[in-house]
């Protein structure tokens, strides 16, 4: 049985897979995590899924416009289409999940602070190098930086996002990676079976590209 996203499961979440390959990040104690730990390895629940898995946080309630959410502690916004709905979290917390029930999409969003001291500007090079190289093995099927707004005034992000090829797990995910002028590590992640990818694509790219911080 396929699990859906659940806040418990989110908040295993913290630096994904930015130190799985490299020593210096293990020099300083960092333990790894996975992209995978969002679901325990297992792919988000498919639209029928019983409630009592992840009761909807909005009530069930579909939007019936394209809307835009506001997120004001860490100063960024994002639009919703019309048709998706909230199946957990809320949108100006540290989590939410949407999904569009008609198909297999989804997008969400978790938020985790780190240390004073974390190196997030290390972090995010060393995730982009390590990104590009899944490229070469067909693992991913783009790794690009990614920064919005001023993360030295603490209203903006530095980070980098992915493209997954088909996974394994029969869901495959843009994912943008970023931290904070407060060092909170965010995960964007907008997703689909891997049949419905390649038509879902295209909205699946407007979501991540709505999302704008210092709003």
């Amino acid at each position: 049985m396929k699990a859906r996203y659940t806040v418990s499961s989110l908040l295993g979440i913290c630096v994904a897979v930015l130190f799985v390959f490299s020593p210096a990040f293990a020099q300083l104690g960092i333990f790894k995590q996975g992209l995978d730990a969002v679901t325990g390895g297992k792919a988000p629940a498919a639209p029928g899924a019983p409630a009592a898995q992840a009761p909807a946080a909005s009530g069930g309630k579909v939007l019936t416009q394209d809307t835009t959410y506001k997120n004001a502690a860490r100063k960024f916004e994002f639009t919703i289409p019309a048709g998706w709905e909230i199946v957990e979290g809320s949108p100006d917390s540290e989590s939410v999940g949407f999904r569009y029930m008609k198909t297999t999409m989804g997008f969400s969003f978790h938020a985790e602070q780190m240390v004073p001291s974390f190196p997030r500007a290390s972090a995010v090079s060393a995730g982009l190098k390590q990104d590009q190289e899944r490229v070469t093995i067909k693992k991913l099927l783009q790794a690009k930086r990614r920064d919005d707004g001023d993360a030295k005034k603490k209203c903006g992000v530095i980070g980098w996002e992915v493209v997954e090829a088909p996974q394994k797990n029969d869901f495959q995910r843009i994912i943008w990676q970023c931290y904070d002028g407060e060092n909170f590590y965010m995960n964007f992640m907008a997703y689909s079976e891997n049949k419905d990818f390649a038509a879902s694509e295209a909205i699946l790219r407007k979501i991540m590209d709505s999302i704008r911080f210092c709003k």
